[in-house]
């Protein structure tokens, strides 16, 4: 289920500023007088409560069809407290990450299907690690969730940073790479 807000936030975010560049409504909003982190930051949010609902969503109906439908032996494996929370904590966690490679990658291409098809593809590594864990080849233990989220926080911050600098206004009016 952490796939989810691996891929949906990346795809999204990767239209954020080369689908407005391409519809000729980024002029427009690169000449306000907002900085390009909270000009960011407003992209990544308008992406991530969208990718949030869809995931949680998606995650609530499995839940429910689980308690619902399965055998309550089953039900009880799949339905567990430690596996809820990983679920609540790392499903912003990881679809922040995703958005951000998302708008780095949009920020540098001039095309919305490059964009995507690039955005799906940085996204395979975090997709790769957590279907390493939900199969048990990566052991989860507390430690392990507690480093990945510190890794996740930390890899935010700098992703926030970073397609901030990459955000070049005047590299994006004139249409240059």
């Amino acid at each position: 289920m952490l796939g989810i807000p691996a891929l949906v936030p990346a795809t999204l975010a990767a239209y954020a500023v080369v689908a407005e560049r391409q519809e000729g409504t980024l002029e427009p909003v690169l000449g306000t007088p907002v900085r390009r982190e909270e000009l960011l930051l407003g992209k990544a949010l308008a992406v991530l409560f969208p990718a949030l609902a869809i995931a949680y969503a998606v995650y609530g109906v499995f839940l429910a069809l689980v308690a619902l439908f399965a055998h309550p032996g089953v039900a009880s494996a799949l339905i567990r407290g430690p596996d809820i929370l990983a679920q609540v904590i790392f499903t912003p966690l990881i679809a922040a990450w995703s958005i951000w490679i998302g708008l780095a990658i949009s920020t540098r291409v001039s095309d919305m299907r490059v964009a995507q098809q690039l955005s799906a593809l940085a996204s395979l590594p975090t997709i790769a690690i957590t279907t390493l864990v939900a199969i048990n080849v990566i052991h989860p233990t507390r430690a392990l969730a507690f480093a990945l989220a510190a890794v996740l926080l930390l890899a935010n911050g700098l992703g926030w940073r970073l397609v901030s600098t990459l955000f070049d206004r005047e590299r994006l009016i004139a249409n240059t790479r």
